[in-house]
């Protein structure tokens, strides 16, 4: 039995949904877009030759098969406080290989979702998965297309309704992603344990909601598919606490 790829699924998730890392996230300022960070020891050589790429943070493991499954993720802060992350699994040994996930803090207006737009292509509006202390997060199945619209991106944008009903607009760049994606310089899941190693409480949320993720999947709980949920009346609004 192999016990990798349900991990990938759940650890794909489950590291999007924690209390970001300062080390895996970019700062953001009012007079600039979001400043790329040191990355991570294992990526360094290609960092520095394609500087963009710091923005985005690829773990992978091996597969059984000789393949592998990686996740990439960008996570934006405010003065240390979560404002939004994107997440993409890719992960040949899943039924759905290419699975995003995108997230921002709590206080949102849940009937309304979380709008999906790269750049002036039409926006995809997708459904709140779950919440947690922290954040609420949509996830969405993709395909290669929607992945060479990430690659020609500039800039996914991220809008959420807040408790005013007021559009909450959080910018993910997509510079360095194709360099990202397509290279191989990535942390293994082991380095990236080891870089959490010291948070302690932090490993055991992981755990925890990676094991939360495996019972879903196994229930035949399904993510939502790659097009925009139908319009109709919103029911009653519901924000987040």
């Amino acid at each position: 039995m192999n016990i990798r790829k349900p991990l990938v699924a759940g650890f794909a998730v489950a590291a999007l949904m924690l209390s970001p890392l300062a080390s895996f996230a970019q700062e953001a300022t009012p007079a600039e877009a979001p400043a790329a960070e040191a990355p991570a020891a294992a990526a360094t050589d290609t960092a520095a030759a394609n500087p963009a790429s710091q923005n985005w943070l690829k773990v992978c493991d091996p597969l059984p098969d000789g393949q592998q499954a990686c996740i990439m993720r960008q996570v934006v802060l405010a003065n240390g406080q979560f404002l939004g992350s994107f997440l993409l699994r890719d992960d040949p040994g899943q039924e759905s290989r290419l699975l995003a996930v995108a997230a921002v803090p709590l206080g949102v207006l849940l009937p309304f979702g979380l709008t999906w737009q790269i750049d002036g292509a039409k926006p995809i509006r997708v459904p709140y998965m779950l919440c947690d202390p922290t954040s609420c997060a949509t996830q969405l199945v993709i395909n290669e297309q929607y992945v060479n619209s990430l690659k020609k991106g500039n800039t996914l944008k991220l809008t959420a309704k807040n408790r005013q009903n007021q559009d909450l607009t959080i910018e993910i760049t997509l510079a360095g992603f194709t360099a990202a994606y397509d290279g191989d310089a990535a942390l293994t899941f082991e380095q990236f344990r080891q870089e959490t190693s010291g948070e302690n409480a932090l490993e055991q949320v992981l755990q925890d909601r990676a094991e939360e993720l495996r019972r879903q999947l196994g229930s035949g709980a399904a993510p939502a598919e790659g097009a925009a949920p139908a319009e109709g009346e919103a029911p009653a609004e519901t924000p987040a606490q």
